[in-house]
């Protein structure tokens, strides 16, 4: 079979065929227009979603959180009211909105008291595109919503943080202040320490014990000498005795002395004087009378003198009094300095006794401003430390408390619309049904016609007439294959147009597409009794593929089985060689080789269905 000759038979029929031409040029483009204008965003807010919002609190809080949401998507509020949470779930039940919020009452007053607030959200969830989304965005609001509540809290808290801070400073110059004075007291309580212990009480006891002493001796000598008082006042006595007696003596002898005056002048009376003879016994008795006289002159004034005697031992015996007297008021002096003696040894004992308590108590209080200085070091490490821990809090900002972890997205490929990373799904997927439809139809056609039969009769070679079919078909379909690489290339800058190592990757991985679906489109009519047959078993293989090949639904999403089938998937391997080509810009060897593998095997099985249907 000529190989040549086949393509341009083949090509001749599909240049016939306008019509089915101009579709198979006008329809990738028309799907690649509309899948373009469909994922020309590179956002997945929600923007045009109506979320509807029941704000039965009406509060500050709550509107700050709607107009956090009205940033990004359209709100519709509802009147607060009895039935405005029934209304709002109604709408979704119903499907006039795809999601309603309700924030509760109490909302801001809950938030201020620190409590958490349950926001109710009512989700279309049948709208499963949409709907996962919408949850996002307003989980996304709430998280934002609380974000900026949380910083206005901890930008509170760090004002209280900086004003405990300002105390906790003129916390430590109070606590240098104390320090500084218990310092100043230990001093002054060292001096009077040393002062008490200065005290000689021991010397002061040894002079009260001998002014004791003193007292006593003194006492003891006023006793003696009121006792020699006492005789001697006995003794004046006797002598008074004596004296009184004296005189008495003196006064008998002076009266005798005055009888014998008168006896001796009656004597000289009675003898004439004038008489010679009478005149010496006259002269004798004058003589007599004289000494008489004398002797009466004599004895009056030794009683003069016994007298003077007597009244000089009445005032000695006075004095002795007076002496008697002091010495009793002296000895009641002694004995009350005695016992202010006595007293004083006790105030000196008890001054002992509250001098070793006080210098015990000035330990004590030593011992506690040692204590309180210790802990003023250690109280101001204390504040030291808090000081340094609220610094180091309130360095942070609130909103790396709140949010300590941020995600930085760096988009390797630049800020690009959707459509340029479904472009490389999309060639596959288009040029998969192209060749599906176009190699399963034009052979069931020829079936009909009767140019399989005719190669039957032939006896050409069934694996050889598989192979010129399928390379024949891809030939022909490789004009279109070219015409979406050039269109992705100039429209869409999928890559650079004079790009040749861009233009090769693309180009292998078209035509290995094309060769394995036309073999599979090749093996399909080779089983179809018709076009409708055909078409309809294109549909029933190219429909799983497009299912299984991630496009619609990311393999991360299906169970490991399915997704181990859609990964087996021969669009699954195209997709991922067009991405390698035109995402990645590498060969994706692996996924060539699968896709030569796929070809080599559907055209051997066309081979075999030929052979057997012969």
């Amino acid at each position: 079979m000529n190989l040549l000759s086949e393509i341009k038979k083949d090509g001749k029929q599909f240049l016939r065929e306008r019509r089915t031409l101009l579709l198979m040029v006008i329809a990738p483009l028309l799907v690649l227009l509309i899948m373009s204008a469909i994922f020309s965003g590179n956002s997945t807010q929600v923007n045009t979603v109506a979320i509807g919002v029941c704000d039965l609190d009406q509060s500050n809080a709550s509107q700050f959180f709607i107009s956090g949401m009205e940033n990004s998507s359209q709100v519709r509020a509802y009147s607060a009211g009895k039935g405005c949470e029934a209304l709002l779930k109604k709408e979704v039940t119903e499907g006039r909105l795809a999601a309603g919020i309700v924030l509760p009452e109490g909302f801001e007053a809950g938030i201020t008291l620190g409590a958490t607030q349950n926001i109710s959200m009512y989700l279309d969830n049948s709208r499963f595109q949409v709907s996962p989304s919408i949850e996002a965005f307003v989980k996304a609001a709430v998280q934002d919503t609380d974000q900026r509540i949380g910083a206005q809290f901890i930008g509170s808290v760090w004002e209280r943080l900086g004003t405990a801070d300002a105390k906790l400073a003129q916390m430590l110059v109070d606590i240098n202040n104390t320090r500084t004075r218990a310092q100043d007291m230990k001093k002054s309580l060292q001096k009077t320490a040393d002062s008490l212990n200065s005290l000689n009480l021991s010397g002061v006891r040894n002079e009260i014990y001998a002014a004791n002493s003193t007292v006593l001796g003194a006492v003891s000598s006023l006793d003696i000498a009121q006792s020699n008082l006492t005789k001697i006042e006995s003794d004046f006595a006797g002598y008074d005795a004596t004296l009184n007696q004296t005189e008495s003596d003196l006064l008998g002898i002076n009266s005798s002395l005055a009888n014998i005056s008168g006896y001796i002048s009656g004597a000289k009376a009675g003898a004439n004087c004038s008489d010679l003879a009478f005149f010496a016994y006259c002269l004798s008795i004058d003589s007599l009378n004289g000494s008489v006289a004398s002797s009466q002159q004599s004895i009056e004034l030794r009683i003069e003198k016994v007298r003077a005697a007597r009244q000089s031992l009445a005032a000695a015996n006075g004095t002795i009094q007076d002496f008697k007297a002091n010495i009793a008021t002296a000895r009641g002096g002694a004995s009350d300095a005695e016992v202010r003696i006595n007293n004083m040894l006790g105030f000196v004992s008890q001054l002992e006794l509250n001098r070793q308590e006080a210098l015990n108590t000035i330990a004590d209080v030593d011992a506690s401003l040692g204590q309180i200085t210790q802990k003023t070091y250690e109280f101001e490490n204390i504040i030291a430390d808090s000081r340094n821990q609220i610094r180091e809090i309130t360095s942070r900002s609130p909103e790396s408390i709140i949010s300590p972890m941020l995600v930085t997205s760096n988009h390797l490929f630049g800020n690009r619309p959707f459509f340029d990373f479904m472009l490389p799904s999309l060639l596959p997927l288009i040029l998969m049904f192209i060749a599906l439809f176009l190699a399963s139809t034009s052979l069931v056609r020829e079936k009909n016609s009767g140019t399989l039969t005719r190669v039957y009769v032939s006896q050409v070679n069934s694996f050889e007439y598989a192979a010129v079919k399928v390379i024949s078909y891809s030939v022909v379909l490789l004009p279109g294959a070219l015409l979406l690489a050039l269109v992705a290339s100039v429209l869409y800058g999928a890559f650079p147009p004079l790009d040749a190592g861009a233009w090769f990757l693309v180009m292998q991985a078209l035509i290995l597409l094309t060769l394995t679906f036309v073999a599979l489109g090749v093996l399909i009519a080779v089983h179809s009794e018709s076009e409708s047959t055909a078409f309809l078993a294109s549909l029933v293989v190219g429909l799983p593929m497009l299912f299984l090949g991630g496009l619609l639904f990311p393999f991360e999403f299906m169970p490991p089985l399915v997704a181990l089938c859609g990964m087996a998937s021969p669009l699954t391997q195209a997709v991922l060689s067009m991405q390698a080509a035109l995402v990645y810009h590498s060969p994706q060897i692996a996924s060539s080789i699968v896709l030569l593998l796929y070809a080599s095997v559907l055209t051997l099985l066309v081979g075999l269905s030929v052979k057997k249907s012969s």
